[in-house]
């Protein structure tokens, strides 16, 4: 169960009781100072739409924030989906509901204790301790699904050295099977292809926390290079990047890996990602990265790609003992 600081609370229930007057001075059609604290706080006049679905919508997200609030509780995007099925018709609406509620509160997501639905993995070698309870992640066969939340206790520890990102799910099995933090002292992670923000939150906190080399391992085609730069780069919010992972490495797959595998194992390149290739080389942020760049014109000449899971050719033995093991540790990566 999480707990609130008592500030935090009142706060938050102040601004509850703001907007509640607000609707109620509305349906009554009064004017009253009910804005307390705030004379000039004001809410988007879209909020009464004619056929109050929206405003009815709304109340509820208030009301389930309210009641989660005083039992101190947390859950997700998508729990919130399911307890208010009645009135949301698909997730991406209660999505977009919880975010004009955190608008009109003046609240974020997470200071709510409402997080995303969970999407990214983690594995090895970190603990976490709470309340005399410890968890041990690197018992523990698939590793846990990542939150916001996941942090948040009170101790972590990690005898890691380096954190590796992969960018599929496929992979992160396959390296959790054969418990690769056993042989490199690392913390294992996946988003599952392009990161969510409780993805880059806890690669940005666990690098910052215990000054980690943090490599990265994806598909050689233009999508791969894309997914490498949004960890990179981090979530763009008005110009600036939230959670990024400024120095994290690239290690693979790179242009020179194609002589491991036969030729049908390579692709070509589609028009769409030929598209995507050419934005890429207008990037201003590449200008800073020679070699990536030289590795991305690269692809776009030979027009070929493939995916990590050509190493299937080689033997996963080979992949993680004489490619990634080997590259990490000599430090053959660019950044």
């Amino acid at each position: 169960m999480l707990k609130y600081s008592a500030t935090d609370k009142e706060k938050i229930f102040e601004a509850i009781e703001d907007f509640v007057l607000y609707i109620i001075s509305w349906l009554v059609n009064i004017n009253v100072d009910i804005f307390k604290n705030d004379p000039n706080k004001k809410y988007s006049n879209t909020i009464l739409d004619k056929k109050l679905i929206k405003l009815s919508r709304i109340v509820s997200v208030v009301e389930l924030i309210n009641n989660m609030i005083i039992q101190n509780k947390s859950c997700t995007q998508r729990e919130i989906y399911y307890k208010l099925y009645n009135i949301f018709n698909e997730q991406c609406q209660t999505n977009r509901h919880i975010k004009d509620v955190c608008a009109i509160l003046g609240f974020s997501r997470s200071s709510l204790n409402i997080y995303a639905s969970e999407k990214g993995c983690i594995a090895g070698l970190l603990t976490l301790k709470k309340r005399g309870e410890i968890l041990n992640i690197s018992n523990m066969e698939y590793g846990l699904m990542i939150n916001d939340n996941l942090l948040n206790v009170d101790k972590v520890e990690s005898l890691a050295h380096y954190i590796l990102v992969v960018e599929k799910y496929s992979l992160y099995q396959k390296l959790c099977e054969k418990k690769m933090w056993n042989t490199l002292p690392l913390i294992l992670i996946t988003g599952k292809g392009f990161p969510d923000y409780a993805t880059r939150k806890i690669i940005f906190d666990l690098v910052n926390l215990f000054h980690l080399e943090c490599v990265y391992v994806g598909d050689y085609d233009p999508y791969g290079i894309r997914i490498y730069l949004s960890y990179k780069e981090g979530c763009k919010n008005n110009q600036n990047s939230i959670y990024p992972c400024k120095d994290i490495k690239w290690i693979g797959m790179c242009s020179e890996d194609i002589n491991f595998f036969p030729k049908e194992s390579l692709l070509s390149l589609s028009m769409k990602e030929k598209h995507v290739i050419q934005n890429l080389l207008k990037d201003k942020n590449l200008y800073y990265n020679s070699k990536l760049k030289t590795e991305i014109s690269e692809m776009n000449e030979k027009n070929i790609k493939f995916e990590i899971e050509a190493f299937e050719y080689v033997g996963m033995e080979f992949f993680v003992k004489n490619y990634l093991i080997r590259k990490i540790l000599r430090k053959e990566w660019l950044q």
